[in-house]
């Protein structure tokens, strides 16, 4: 079952950037995003803030399940706030294995979670500060967020027979 589609998903990221904006009190925002459909919602978002504000946003991808290490592109300036970007949020483990792989995260001066689906059923004590969209969903149902181009076109409900 298609639950939104690139229209409403448009309009959904673009409110989420005002939120982040809000969240971070003027300091400097910087994103990353998550794998593929968290760094491409991650883009999305640097879009709207760079169209709606004087400064520059940048986000950089981490693969939170893979072995690789992450490093910023640049240093991190202490007044920052950190932005961890995914696409759907269910237990939080991604979300956690990604913030252990980030060097020098106590730098920050907060950091938070953005994502485009909460569907619930937290088996990590992580919570997002920023949702696009609540989607309580049954443990054998799956939201998938579909790319188009790189960019985050649709949401889908699938409900697995296991």
């Amino acid at each position: 079952m298609i639950l939104a589609d690139s229209n409403r998903i448009t309009r959904t990221i673009k409110r989420m950037a005002y939120q982040i904006i809000e969240e971070a009190h003027g300091k400097e925002i910087r994103l990353i995003g998550l794998n593929e459909r968290g760094y491409a919602l991650s883009k999305q978002l640097s879009k709207f803030l760079n169209k709606d504000s004087d400064s520059s946003y940048l986000t950089e991808q981490l693969w939170a399940h893979s072995d690789e290490s992450f490093s910023f592109t640049d240093t991190v300036n202490e007044n920052s706030v950190l932005v961890i970007v995914d696409d759907v949020i269910f237990s939080g483990e991604t979300i956690l294995k990604g913030l252990d792989k980030i060097p020098d995260r106590e730098r920050f001066n907060k950091i938070f979670v953005s994502v485009l689906v909460d569907r619930g059923h937290r088996k990590y004590p992580i919570q997002a500060a920023v949702i696009g969209m609540n989607i309580p969903t049954k443990l054998n149902e799956q939201i998938e967020v579909g790319l188009k181009n790189g960019l985050p076109d649709s949401i889908v409900l699938t409900e697995s027979n296991s």
